[in-house]
C-alpha cells in the first residue's frame, strides 16, 4: 500500500516488554497529578530486558504480565465496548462484563456475527482484567439513532473508557456529523474515547473537483474496484464540502461496451457537508468506478470511498471516517507488532493520535489483525493508567505517553508501562513535550 506518513506525522513506538504503541508529540507542557508511587511496578519494570526486533514477542499480550505481576490490572475502572453484536456470556469475557444492552433497530434478514465485537472486548478485558466492561450492541446496520443510544447509556453507566473499533460510513453526510457529535461529546464529558483510525487506506482516494469527469491520476477517470473479478455487495461513498455537485457511477467492464450499474445523483447535505452514496449487489465481472464533477465543480477536496474493496487508484494519506474524525476522540492505527512498521492498510490523517500493534491471537477469534486490534490495546492500557490514578484525565494520559517519549531517528519509542509507573511517580511532574508541533512532527 501507499501510506505517506512520515513526511507529515511522527510515529511513537510504545514499548510494554513486547507491546509497541505510537502516539504523536505535542507542543505544551501540562501539570500532572499523580497518584501513590507503586515501588513493585517501577521493580518489575527495571528488571525487565529491552526488548528487540529478535527477542519481542509478536503477541503484544504478553507483554502486560510485568504489570499484571505488580497488582495494576485495571481495578475500579469502568470500559464501555460499541460494536455489532457481543456474546456476553461468552467464557473468555463473561467474568469482566457488567451489563450489556442492544440498541440496534431490528432489520430482517440482517445478522451480526459476535466473533470480531467480542474478541474486541476479550483484548481489553485480558489488557487490564480486573477492570468491568459494558457492552452496548448497535447492530450490522446500527446508524446514527442507535450509535447516539448506545454511546448515551455508556456516559449513564459512568464509563471511564469508551472503546470502538468500527469504522462508519452512513449514506448522509448528516449521519457522518451525529456519529462525531456523539463520540466528541463524550470525549468532552472526561471520558476516553478511543477508536480504530481503520483498514481503509488502499479503499480510499482523494484529489480534487472539477467540472466534468475526475481524472483519479494522471489523465485516468475510472477507478478499478479489487483485484480481478469480484461480486456481491459493493458499498461506494463520495464525501466534499462547499457548494459544488459531483455524481458516483459504477460501471461494469465488458467488451463492447461498459453497463453503468449504478449511479447516484442525489447530494445529501448536511451542515455544509455533501454525501452521494452507491450500495449494490453485483453478479462476477469487472466493475470501476467514476465520478462527475456539475457546472458550478470548483476546486474543493474529494474524499471517494470502497468499504468493501480495494481501489485500484488509493492516496498516500487518509482513510478516516467517524468516529475516528472526531473532535477529542483518540484514533488508533495499526503497526507491525515486531517491527513497529505502520501497517500499509492502516488508515491515516491529520487526527491520527496513536499507532499500537496489529495483531494478537485471541481465544475467542484467533489470531486477530488491523486497527480493530490496536484499538483495544491502547484503551486497555488507558484503563491501568486509569487504575493507578483515578484522577488522571484523558489529556493528561496523552501527555505522558508524549512525555516518556524518547526519539531515535525521527521515530519517538515509549515504554508504555513506564507510561503507567509515570502516573504514580514522586518525580517531578511537569510534562516538556519537546517543542514539537502536535500533528506534523516538525519544530516549532
Amino acid at each position: 500500500m501507499r501510506v505517506g506518513t512520515a513526511a507529515t506525522l511522527f510515529v511513537v513506538v510504545v514499548v510494554v516488554s513486547s507491546v509497541s504503541f505510537a502516539v504523536p508529540v505535542g507542543s505544551s507542557s501540562q501539570q500532572l497529578v499523580r497518584g501513590p508511587p507503586n515501588d513493585a511496578l517501577a521493580d518489575a519494570i527495571r528488571s525487565s530486558p529491552e526488548p528487540t526486533e529478535e527477542t519481542r514477542d509478536p503477541n503484544p499480550l504478553s507483554g502486560f504480565d510485568a504489570v499484571h505481576d505488580a497488582g495494576v490490572t485495571g481495578e475500579g475502572v469502568r470500559v464501555g465496548v460499541i460494536g455489532s453484536q457481543f456474546s456476553p456470556g461468552d467464557g473468555r469475557i463473561a467474568d469482566s462484563v457488567a451489563a450489556s444492552r442492544t440498541f440496534a433497530d431490528r432489520s430482517p434478514g440482517l445478522t451480526a456475527d459476535g466473533t470480531h465485537d467480542t474478541a474486541v472486548a476479550e483484548i481489553v478485558a485480558r489488557t487490564a482484567p480486573d477492570a468491568k466492561l459494558y457492552l452496548a450492541s448497535i447492530g450490522l446496520d446500527g446508524g446514527p439513532d442507535a450509535y447516539e443510544r448506545a454511546v448515551s447509556w455508556l456516559r449513564e453507566r459512568e464509563v471511564d473508557v469508551v472503546v470502538d473499533a468500527g469504522s462508519y460510513f452512513p449514506r448522509t453526510a448528516e449521519g457522518m456529523a451525529r456519529l462525531n457529535e456523539a463520540a466528541a461529546a463524550a470525549a468532552a464529558n472526561d471520558t476516553a474515547f478511543v477508536t480504530s483510525a481503520g483498514n481503509y487506506a488502499d479503499r480510499h482516494w482523494t484529489g480534487t473537483g472539477n467540472e466534468g469527469w475526475l481524472a483519479f491520476a494522471n489523465e485516468t477517470r475510472y477507478n478499478t474496484l479489487g483485484e480481478g473479478d469480484i461480486s456481491g455487495s459493493v458499498s461506494l461513498r463520495l464525501y466534499w464540502e462547499g457548494a459544488a455537485d459531483y455524481d458516483l457511477y459504477l460501471y461494469r467492464a465488458e467488451n463492447g461496451g461498459d453497463p453503468l450499474v449504478a449511479k447516484s445523483a442525489t447530494n445529501e447535505t448536511g451542515a455544509g457537508s455533501h454525501t452521494e452514496a452507491i450500495d449494490a449487489t453485483v453478479p462476477e465481472g469487472r466493475y470501476y468506478v467514476a465520478v462527475r464533477g456539475g457546472p458550478d465543480a470548483d476546486n474543493s477536496t474529494v474524499d471517494l470511498f470502497s468499504s468493501r474493496h480495494e481501489l485500484a487508484i488509493s492516496s498516500e494519506g487518509g482513510g478516516m471516517v467517524a468516529p475516528a474524525t472526531a473532535e477529542g476522540v483518540i484514533a488508533v492505527g495499526a503497526v507491525d507488532a515486531v517491527t513497529g512498521e505502520p501497517q500499509p492498510y492502516s488508515s491515516t490523517g491529520p487526527r491520527l493520535d496513536i499507532s499500537a500493534p496489529s495483531a494478537v491471537e485471541t481465544n475467542t477469534a484467533g489470531e486477530m489483525y488491523g486497527s480493530s486490534v490496536a484499538a483495544p490495546l491502547v484503551a486497555g492500557t488507558l484503563t491501568l493508567m486509569l487504575a493507578e490514578n483515578e484522577s488522571l484525565s484523558p489529556s493528561e494520559a496523552q501527555r505522558v505517553f508524549r512525555n516518556t517519549a524518547v526519539q531515535d531517528d525521527g521515530r519517538l519509542y515509549l515504554d508504555a508501562a513506564g507510561a503507567v509507573t509515570a502516573v504514580t511517580s514522586e518525580s517531578p511532574a511537569e510534562i516538556d513535550t519537546g517543542g514539537l508541533d502536535w500533528y506534523n512532527g516538525t519544530a516549532s
